[in-house]
């Protein structure tokens, strides 16, 4: 059993000129960019954008950006010109190594609980019991169904590593965990800071290209 992917209306491939950061036409309400300050887009056809870490010091925040300025100085965590394919290894050491405090997008399955795990076997026990297959092929639905409880739900996430006060140390676990902000609930006022697994990620989109996993 595959894992479901969920729609994501911001991925984007594109072709932009020369030292463009992102494409300017492609801009869309509610996408995350970065300037290098953070920026949420309030309104693309105006070009109204709004620093987040001014509006989190209420200051004043929001004005409006010209299409030049959006693709000479703005990254997009969408929007790729070119993707790579990239082994396990290589893609945590591109996640360690190269986003800093620049704004990316990571692709991963979140390990479900084991509510959650139970409650799939539950179900997935009851369909294949009750499709009518033979022993041969319920073995093999058993079989998919347990490795698609282990792999969890497909999770995409936009934002940057958190690293020490002082010296940028990246703040990482020993079982590969990393502590990630999240810019879209940061964006909102909400509680960011995450526990990304660097094991589970299957994608990586940063200045323009996307890393995927062989």
């Amino acid at each position: 059993m595959e894992i479901k992917k969920p729609e994501d209306p911001f991925d984007c491939q594109v072709k932009i000129g020369k030292d463009d950061r992102c494409d300017s036409s492609k801009i869309k309400d509610g996408m995350l960019l970065d300037r290098p300050a953070r920026l949420v887009v309030l309104d693309a056809g105006a070009g109204k954008v709004r620093n987040q870490e001014l509006f989190e010091r209420k200051v004043d925040s929001d004005w409006s950006l010209g299409s030049e300025l959006f693709r000479k100085q703005c990254w997009s965590a969408d929007h790729f010109t070119e993707t790579k394919k990239v082994n396990k290894t290589e893609l945590a050491h591109k996640i360690k190594t190269e986003v800093g405090d620049t704004l990316c997008k990571v692709e991963f399955t979140k390990s479900p609980d084991a509510n959650d795990m139970a409650k799939l076997l539950s179900e997935g026990s009851k369909m294949i019991e009750g499709s009518g297959a033979t022993e041969e092929e319920k073995h093999k639905s058993y079989k998919a169904l347990w490795e698609r409880v282990q792999k969890g739900e497909y999770r995409i996430m936009r934002g940057y590593i958190k690293r020490s006060e002082g010296d940028m140390d990246i703040q990482q676990t020993d079982t590969g965990m990393v502590k990630f902000v999240d810019a879209d609930l940061q964006a909102k006022g909400e509680m960011a800071e995450r526990m990304l697994n660097l094991n589970n990620v299957t994608a990586l989109t940063l200045r323009l290209t996307k890393y995927v996993l062989k």
